[in-house]
């Protein structure tokens, strides 16, 4: 791609820039990238000017793969054995956003912001140092055996077991940490205190090596128990008509737990932006002060658990097919469960009451939330679905689903707990997961051309034009997904950090006073607000999540289609599409904020065409013409 192509960022060189302006004050060896000065105002509807930091690529992922399998047929018997080693590698080339220098401009020195920047007067700057290098390398060995056994023609087992091993992700560096809450101080791996940063508070956290605290050098203890045994078995007992299929297995999440890797505290930490000030005031070209004070506090990477497990799955699954009257019928139960799933708690938070945070005493006082993950999490999903099937028969072919399903579940991938010490509170039908899904498709033939019913014989001319023609359609309906409602205010636990007797405004679930679903929900009451109230000073809302039910999907499409064949090389197919041809409205979530007002409760705004159903809103018709030779 040549440099005319490349984003303005790309093309316009950061440190180049920064010396042909004569900048200073930057920090030292900045990396050759596209990028430049960030410039602002407050006040005059102008949010600033500047370039975005750029990087090309931003990311080099790497990645060796080998696997070899083997195959022993024996009689009723075969038998697979393989194996896999997988080895990743991704740099992390991303700057951060004030790599070369930011300034804000207010109308403290002259009145207008605009006046303050053409004397080259900041009210405040900013700047960043490189990020340092992040080369995550990630490790996973696995194995396998299976054996497919035909006990009878009619019967057949499998039995398999896979074991994988996750090496704990590490940064090729050595930059990895977490919060060791045993001694209140930050693990590192062995030889890298020479690693972290010199901006990290003096006296305000410990920073140990890892055989020091009595860690692996990894941090985490890697894994060693990951068995995945599975089960199959497909069984005809009443005939070739009739087909019991069942099957069971254990599978392990792909991404292992690690600690916190790469460009995070205290490897890196942020240098506080410096306020101008009112007398003498450093000017352009100087974007930043010879020296500054350090920050006094910094966020505290993450704790875990030394033993954190890798997140399993079981599935289970039993599916009876039957054959008859040329149609097929399938009916399935399928059971998931999570376990050992990780989320992630505040340990240093206080418990709630009626007294403000600040008034309360704290695991760590001298530090601001410290998150925890640990195992611990899971889901349980239960759904029976039912299939007819008649493939395609004197110019007709169909298909239709139903679905019933529930997954009740609390966290999952690092959520958090609403209070630290109740996650039962987080217990409740998973949102994402209708209980009602129905589906149906078909294709009919028109009646009309050679080899159908009307004009068989009819002449060339007539056939092209009026003979030949398919007609289809798919229907889709899902019941409104479970949602969560949200109330926001001072902070009623106490649990939120605010200084000085104050209560940090926060957003929680309310108190549930009834059911809030409605028999005839409208865009304008989808559910009753009143239904919720606000939390008492002391303690959490009632409301579980997902309570109310949101909007349903209920969508039609069609097409029509014909194909011409010219010869035995040349196709044209002509085609008509329509999306959403009933022209049904398919609207977004209500607003669930029991705190906004008069939009409380309410729907303004009809799903994403590039969500969940592609045009489920907008009803679009399309003419296509395809050639094929």
């Amino acid at each position: 791609m040549s440099s005319d192509h490349l984003p303005v960022e790309s093309r316009i060189k950061g440190k180049a820039l920064a010396q042909e302006l004569g900048l200073q004050g930057l920090a030292p060896d900045l990396p050759d990238v596209g990028g430049g000065l960030r410039i602002g105002f407050v006040g005059i509807g102008v949010s600033g000017i500047g370039f975005q930091n750029t990087c090309d690529p931003c990311f080099k992922d790497r990645v060796i793969q080998f696997t070899d399998n083997a195959t022993w047929t024996r009689g009723t018997h075969t038998t697979r054995i393989g194996g896999e080693l997988r080895w990743g590698h991704t740099d992390d080339l991303r700057q951060a956003a004030n790599l070369f220098g930011s300034a804000t401009f207010t109308n403290r020195y002259t009145n207008h912001p605009y006046a303050d920047f053409l004397l080259g007067i900041p009210n405040s700057v900013a700047r960043n140092f490189p990020t340092v290098p992040f080369e995550r390398l990630i490790r996973t060995y696995s194995t396998w055996v299976s054996d497919e056994w035909k006990v009878t023609p009619r019967l057949t087992l499998t039995a398999g077991l896979r074991y994988q091993l996750y090496a704990v992700p590490r940064d090729k560096n050595g930059r990895a940490a977490l919060f060791d809450p045993a001694t209140s101080s930050i693990v590192v791996p062995d030889g890298s205190l020479k690693l972290v940063s010199p901006l990290l508070p003096t006296g305000y956290i410990k920073v140990v090596e890892a055989g020091q605290a009595g860690y692996a050098n990894s941090l985490l203890e890697m894994d060693k128990n990951n068995f995945a045994p599975r089960l199959g078995v497909a069984w005809r007992p009443f005939g070739a008509n009739t087909v019991i299929r069942a099957g069971a297995g254990i599978y392990y999440d792909n991404a292992p737990p690690d600690p916190a890797l790469g460009a995070n505290v205290p490897f890196l930490i942020a240098e506080p932006a410096y306020t101008n000030t009112a007398t003498n005031p450093l000017a352009f070209p100087v974007v930043f002060p010879t020296s500054v004070a350090g920050p006094t506090t910094i966020a505290i990477p993450r704790g875990s658990r030394k033993d954190l497990r890798v997140p399993r799955t079981g599935q289970y699954t039993l599916t009876i097919e039957h054959q008859r009257w040329d149609m097929g019928f399938r009916a399935t139960y399928t059971g998931t469960n999570t376990r050992q799933g990780i989320f992630r708690r505040d340990i240093n938070q206080p418990v709630a009451d009626s007294r403000p945070y600040s008034e309360k005493p704290r695991p760590f006082p001298n530090y601001p939330g410290i998150t925890y993950g640990d195992n611990g999490s899971g889901h349980q999903y239960h759904g029976f679905s039912i299939e007819v099937e008649r493939r395609m028969k004197k110019g007709f072919a169909w298909q239709a689903y139903y679905t019933l399903a529930r997954d009740i579940g609390d966290l999952e991938h690092n959520e958090s707990p609403e209070d630290a010490y109740n996650r039962a509170r987080e217990r409740a039908a998973w949102g994402s997961l209708p209980t009602h899904r129905f589906s149906a498709n078909s294709i009919i033939e028109l009646p009309f051309g050679k080899g159908r019913q009307w004009m068989n014989k009819a002449h060339w001319l007539a056939d092209g034009v009026l003979g030949g023609w398919l007609l289809s359609g798919i229907y889709n309906y899902e019941r409104g997904n479970f949602i969560s409602p949200s109330w926001t205010g001072a902070d009623p636990t106490g649990t939120r950090f605010a200084a000085g007797g104050q209560r940090a405004v926060v957003t929680l679930r309310p108190d549930q006073l009834r059911d809030p679903n409605l028999d005839n929900p409208t865009i304008a009451r989808w559910f009753d607000v009143s239904a919720f109230g606000a939390p008492p000073i002391g303690r959490f809302g009632t409301s579980a999540k997902g309570v109310i039910i949101s909007t349903p999907i209920n969508v039609f499409h069609a097409s029509l289609a014909k194909n011409f064949t010219f010869r035995e090389r040349l196709r044209i197919k002509l085609e008509a599409l329509g999306t959403n041809v009933l022209n049904h409205p398919n609207y977004a979530a209500p607003n669930t904020s029991i705190t906004a007002g008069v939009a409380a409760g309410t729907v303004t705004a009809v799903i994403d065409r590039n969500a969940k159903f592609d045009s489920a809103n907008t009803r679009e018709f399309q003419l296509q013409l395809r050639i094929e030779w």
